[in-house]
Order: structure tokens, then sequence, then C-alpha cells
């Protein structure tokens, strides 16, 4: 019998708790027996956004769900070429896992642009979409674009944009950020306040 994923590509710039939120809500309503964290190194539709390096990013989700039973973070896009295109990514798993079925965790925000995606309907027929509720995204009328699954979640107003601003003016991030990395993210910030393009918005 196939394991059921739930594959969570995102950029976790950096990972918050609005993401294991989605995670463990996808994990208890979603047809997954497992949730898999995808970091990307290099989203081709973040390229307007300044990302902490590729690295820091993988290890601190790394961290967060290390101890969270079935969630796994997965480096695979780092061994791909460069920029991280879903569709590419997904045809990796396909090959390297066949033994498993997959399918895409998504904020409606994504499913409201995922046309523009690479091979999009390609895409959401190789795995289908499950899409969790976003505030400011209203659910889109039947039928689902691309066929696609929607999830009634919590909705969760946190941003990696508004916790890089917090950390700019030195605010806290308690209740933001997983416990497990809030340090870490706190000292990189330090040592980087004089970069101001680590926080760009």
């Amino acid at each position: 019998m196939s394991v059921r994923i739930g594959l969570y590509f995102g950029s976790f710039n950096p990972i918050h708790n609005g993401h294991i939120e989605v995670a463990h809500y996808m994990k208890n309503n979603a047809p997954f027996d497992e949730i898999w964290f995808v970091p990307s190194p290099l989203n081709p539709h973040k390229s307007g956004e300044t990302l902490i390096p590729s690295d820091i990013r993988l290890s601190w989700v790394q961290d967060t769900i290390a101890k969270i039973p079935n969630f796994s973070c997965k480096d695979d896009e780092f061994k791909l070429s460069l920029p991280s295109y879903t569709y590419k990514s997904l045809l990796h798993f396909t090959q390297t896992y066949p033994q498993h079925s997959f399918g895409i965790i998504m904020g409606a925000d994504n499913l409201h642009g995922f046309h523009t995606w690479q091979n999009a309907r390609e895409l959401s027929e190789l795995a289908p979409l499950h899409v969790y509720a976003r505030p400011g995204y209203e659910k889109p009328p039947e039928p689902m674009p691309f066929g696609a699954n929607w999830h009634d979640a919590p909705l969760i107003d946190i941003s990696a944009t508004q916790i890089r601003d917090l950390l700019w003016k030195g605010e806290s991030i308690n209740d933001l950020v997983p416990t497990e990395i809030i340090e870490k993210v706190r000292l990189f910030f330090q040592s980087k306040k004089s970069d101001s393009e680590i926080f760009a918005f």
C-alpha cells in the first residue's frame, strides 16, 4: 500500500508557526500519511524577495520539525538545477519514490496565480492540489480550478515579511516563530542588522 505524501513546498523565509499549524491541519484533515516540507533554494515566484541563505533556511526547517511525528524535511531541491520549479521537482519525487503517492499543499494565494506556473495543468494531474484558506482570498466557485481540493483551515495571519519587519524594528517575534529556532533566528538577524538587503520588503 502506497504512503500518501503531502508535499509542502516553500521558501520558508523563515519558517514560522503558521507553516506548522497548516501542516498539522493538513495531516489531520487531508488524505495524507506524512507531510514532507520541501524548502526551495530559489523559488521563481519569489524573485523579488530577498532570501535568507538557503542552507540556513533549510537548517531551520530541519530543526523545527525534527521531533514531530510524520513530518519530514526533504532537501531534494538543493540537488536539482535552479530555479526550483515545482513541476520539475514533482517529476523527481515521483521517479525517486515510486512507492508513494503525492499531493501538493498550497495556500489560496498560490492557487490564485497557479495558471502562471510552469506546466501547471500537467502538475495538477500528477499530484492533486490541496489548497488551504488564506486571509484575503475567497474560495473559488465550483468547479475548483485545476481540480483543486479546498480545505477550510483556520485563517492564520502570519507572514515571513511580518517577522523580518519586527526583527528590523527590534520587536518581539514570540508566538510567531517556533521555539526550536527562535533564538537562532534572532541571532542571525542581529548579526545582519547592518545588511539592509536582508530586511528588504
